[in-house]
């Protein structure tokens, strides 16, 4: 099946949830996941996670690197640099090995940058570790 260029201009994403889509439950994907609906639950990704502008995740996200544009309320963990665009808001901790935050995007948590690039943790684990 040919890929196609997703609403958010995302090419190849392995997983796309579109606007008006609710999934809930586990989401797992071993590439890429865009997300422009609701999820709720947990969503892991061995490639990037990218929260478009309409989407509403409430769920912990553990991917290789993050790009927020809506909201997220749930912990963010990744082996990469998570990214709050001005649209994105995100409520729960980072646990990174960088973070960016665009100028109006919305950050209320803590945030722990590890640079050693060391394995992630579970979905499930609630809080960021220092190593």
């Amino acid at each position: 099946m040919a890929r196609r260029d997703d609403a958010l201009g995302v090419r190849g994403a392995d997983t796309v949830i579109g606007a008006g889509v609710a999934v809930s439950g586990k989401l797992h994907s071993d590439g890429d996941i865009v997300i422009d609906g609701h999820v709720k639950g947990e969503v892991t990704a061995g490639g990037n996670v990218t929260v478009g502008i309409n989407a509403e995740v409430t769920a912990p996200i553990v991917a290789d690197s993050a790009t927020i544009a809506g909201h997220v309320e749930g912990t963010i963990k990744a082996a990469g640099e998570v990214a709050i665009t001005s649209t994105g808001r995100v409520e729960g901790d980072v646990a990174s090995s960088g973070l960016a935050i665009e100028s109006g995007g919305i950050f209320s948590g803590r945030s722990v940058i590890n640079t050693a690039k060391t394995p992630l943790p579970t979905a499930t684990d609630d809080s960021p570790k220092e190593d």
